[in-house]
C-alpha cells in the first residue's frame, strides 16, 4: 500500500522545472509510481534511417564550451563513454541537429528483456515475435524499445492521466497495437490525425508509387476511465468576429442564439414544458428548451435578456465559450517555423502541445517528456502554466532547450549556466539569476531522483493472457439433411402454429430454437424446427418457443385456446425427439 505520506509528497515535486540528459529508461524508472499527469512525447519513428539537420544557427563557442564542460561533469570525454552510459555524444563542431533511428534486434534487444516481457506483458511480447515476421527485426527491436518505456511511463501517470504519443505510418499500426499491450484496448481513446507537412515533396522524373505522406498520427490513450479531456480548439480573431458579432452594453461578445429558446414543433409535444414565463410560450405544443427553473437562472445571469422592444432573446458569451469542438483531424496547426525552428528536422511546433496539454491538463499538473530534444513541450508547457519535466539521451538536447526558452523572454527563465572544469564551487549561472521568474535546472545520467514509491504499490494490470482457442463448429448435417429429416418425421407443418404447407424450403423455414449464436455450436437438429415464414420472423432472436406460439394464437393463426395447448405439446415432443436423434444417431458418429 501506498502510505499517506507518499501520496502527499512524490519525488517529482522537486523536478519541476528540471531536464535530465540520460537515456530514459533508467530515468523513467526513477520516477514515483502516479505522479504525472500527463505524457506527451515524440519518440523515433522507427524509419531505420540517420536523421541529419543543420541547426539554427549553429552553436557559439561559449555554446560548445558549456556542453563540452555539461558532459565533462558527467565523466563523459567521448563517444565511447556516451555509449555506455546511453547518451548520444553530439557532434563537437556545433553545427548538426541529428539522430539515429536505426534498430538492431541482435545489437538492442537482451534476452533478460524479452523474458521480462513474456511474464510481465505476454500480449507485447507476442506483438513483437509477430512483427519480425510481418515486418522485420529491425522493427520489432523498435517496438521492444518502445514497450518497456511504456510499462513505465502507464506506471507514473496518475489515474487521471493519459499519454499522447507521435508516430508516422512507418509503424503506427505495430506502435497501436503495443499501446492496446500497456494500457489496454479500452484505453485507447483517439488516433489524432495531424497534417505534419503542406506538400509531398519534391518531384521526381519518376512515375509516382504512392499517395504523397502528409499527416503524421497521435495516439490518445488514458490510463482510466477517470481521465481528462476537453477536446475543443481557440477560435481564430477572424472566427471569433464571425461567430460573436454582437456587443452587449458591458463590452461582452456574443452569439445571437434566440432561435434556440423554444423546441421545435418537430420534436413533438412535451406537456412538461409547456408554461408561461413573464408573459411569453411558445404557440407550439413542443414547449420550451428550458425548464421554468432552469429560464430564471439563465434570465438572471444575463443568457435570456427582453429586450426594450419587448422580444425574448438568448445570448452566448465569448467569455463563457469553451472552444469549438475540434475531432481527431487537425489541419489548422502549421508545421514548424520561423523563430521557433531548431534545425532539426523532425521538431514539432509548440502550438500542438500547447493543444494536447491544455485539453488533457489543468494548470499546475505535471506534464513529462522525455523524448524532449526539440523542447517543444517544455516551452507550450511553461507557457500554459504547467509544471514539467523533460528528458532526453543527447547533451544537445540541453543548448536547445535553452535556446528555446530564452525566445520567450517575457517568461523570465533563466537556464543554469557552465559548470567549472574543476567541478568546485558549484553551479555558475547566469546573471539575471536574481531577476528571474524561474530556473530551468539541467542534471546528467548519475544524478537521477532517488524513487520513494514502493514497487508493489500499483501492479501491472497487462491484457494479453490468452485463452483455449475456440473454433467454429462445423455440424454433422447440412441445414438441408435436418430439414428433409424433420419433414419425413412429422411433415410438412409448422411446429409453432401447426399450419400445413408444401415441402419447400420457401414455405416451412429451417428455424433456431435458441438463437444462432453464429459460431455453429447450436446449428445441429438438437436445435432446430421447422416453422412457417411467418412464425419465423415473429420468434426472431427475441421470443421462446411458447411465447412464439401464444403470439400465433393472438394472430389468428391458431384457432382455440384447447388448439394452442395442443401445439404447446407438440412443440415440446418434437423438439424432445430432435434432443434424442442427436443424442442417438448423430453425436455417436461425431465420437468416432
Amino acid at each position: 500500500m501506498t502510505t499517506d505520506k507518499q501520496q502527499q509528497s512524490v519525488n517529482t515535486d522537486d523536478l519541476d522545472g528540471t531536464v535530465f540528459i540520460s537515456d530514459n529508461l533508467p530515468f523513467l524508472k526513477s520516477l514515483d509510481t502516479e505522479s504525472i499527469d500527463l505524457v506527451c512525447i515524440d519518440p523515433p519513428f522507427g524509419k531505420t534511417q540517420t536523421f541529419e539537420g543543420t541547426l539554427n544557427p549553429p552553436l557559439s563557442e561559449e555554446e560548445c564550451r558549456i556542453e563540452k564542460e555539461l558532459m565533462e561533469s558527467w565523466d563523459v570525454y567521448d563517444a565511447q563513454t556516451a555509449y555506455e552510459l546511453g547518451l548520444e555524444y553530439p557532434d563537437q563542431t556545433g553545427t548538426t541537429a541529428k539522430f539515429d533511428d536505426i534498430w538492431s534486434f541482435r545489437a538492442m534487444v537482451y534476452e533478460e528483456t524479452m523474458n521480462e516481457l513474456e511474464r510481465k506483458c505476454p500480449a507485447a511480447y507476442h506483438l513483437i515475435q509477430t512483427t519480425r515476421r510481418t515486418h522485420s527485426d529491425s522493427i520489432a527491436a523498435y517496438i521492444t524499445f518502445m514497450v518497456v518505456r511504456m510499462l513505465e511511463i502507464k506506471r507514473v501517470l496518475k489515474p487521471t492521466g493519459a499519454v499522447y504519443l507521435h508516430c508516422d505510418h512507418e509503424a503506427n499500426a505495430y506502435l497501436r497495437q503495443m499501446m492496446d499491450a500497456v494500457f489496454g484496448k479500452d484505453n485507447f481513446r483517439n488516433e489524432i490525425v495531424w497534417q505534419s507537412v503542406t506538400s509531398t515533396g519534391r518531384g521526381s522524373q519518376y512515375l509516382p508509387r504512392k499517395w504523397g505522406n502528409v499527416v503524421n498520427s497521435i495516439m490518445f490513450y488514458a490510463k482510466s476511465d477517470t481521465f481528462r479531456v476537453k477536446p475543443y480548439r481557440e477560435l481564430t480573431e477572424d472566427e471569433i468576429k464571425k461567430r460573436f458579432p454582437n456587443i452587449d452594453e458591458h463590452g461582452r461578445r456574443y452569439l445571437d442564439d434566440t432561435a434556440h429558446i423554444f423546441r421545435s414543433p418537430a420534436q413533438g409535444p412535451r406537456p412538461n414544458l409547456c408554461y408561461e414565463w413573464r408573459g411569453f410560450k411558445n404557440p407550439h405544443p413542443a414547449g420550451w428548451r428550458l425548464s421554468k427553473e432552469r429560464l430564471e437562472e439563465e434570465y438572471a445571469k444575463g443568457n435570456i435578456v427582453i429586450t426594450p422592444e419587448g422580444k425574448l432573446e438568448r445570448r452566448l458569451y465569448l467569455d463563457e465559450y469553451k472552444g469549438f469542438p475540434a475531432g481527431n483531424l487537425w489541419t489548422d496547426i502549421p508545421p514548424v517555423s520561423g523563430i521557433e525552428r531548431t534545425g532539426y528536422p523532425t521538431q514539432k511546433p509548440q502550438t500542438l502541445a500547447k493543444r494536447i496539454i491544455e485539453s488533457s491538463t489543468e494548470p499546475g499538473d505535471m506534464v513529462l517528456d522525455c523524448f524532449a530534444g526539440c523542447a517543444y513541450v517544455p516551452v507550450a508547457a511553461q507557457i500554459t502554466n504547467r509544471r514539467w519535466i523533460a528528458c532526453d539521451m543527447s547533451p544537445r538536447a540541453w543548448t536547445v532547450v535553452r535556446r528555446q526558452f530564452h525566445k520567450h523572454p517575457e517568461l523570465g527563465i533563466v537556464t543554469e549556466g557552465k559548470i567549472p572544469s574543476d567541478k568546485n564551487g558549484g553551479l555558475q549561472v547566469e546573471p539575471q539569476l536574481e531577476t528571474a521568474n524561474r530556473i530551468i535546472k539541467v542534471r546528467g545520467p548519475s544524478e537521477l531522483p532517488q524513487r520513494t514509491s514502493i514497487d508493489e504499490a500499483i501492479p501491472m494490470h497487462v491484457s494479453g493472457i490468452l485463452t483455449t482457442i475456440q473454433y467454429k463448429q462445423k455440424p454433422e448435417e447440412t441445414s438441408q439433411e435436418i430439414w428433409n429429416a424433420f419433414i419425413q418425421e412429422w411433415g410438412p407443418q409448422c411446429w409453432y402454429c401447426g399450419t400445413e404447407k408444401i415441402p419447400d424450403r420457401r414455405e416451412l423455414h429451417l428455424d433456431h430454437v435458441e438463437p444462432n449464436k453464429r459460431d455453429g455450436t447450436n446449428d445441429d437438429c438438437w436445435n432446430r424446427a421447422i416453422a412457417c415464414a411467418i412464425c419465423n420472423s415473429n420468434k426472431g432472436d427475441r421470443l421462446t418457443p411458447e411465447e412464439t406460439i401464444n403470439l400465433a394464437f393472438e394472430q389468428g393463426l391458431i384457432k382455440t385456446e384447447p388448439l394452442k395447448r395442443e401445439a404447446i405439446q407438440k412443440f415440446k415432443r418434437r423438439h424432445d425427439w430432435a434432443r434424442l436423434r442427436w443424442e442417438t444417431e448423430i453425436k455417436p458418429n461425431r465420437m468416432m
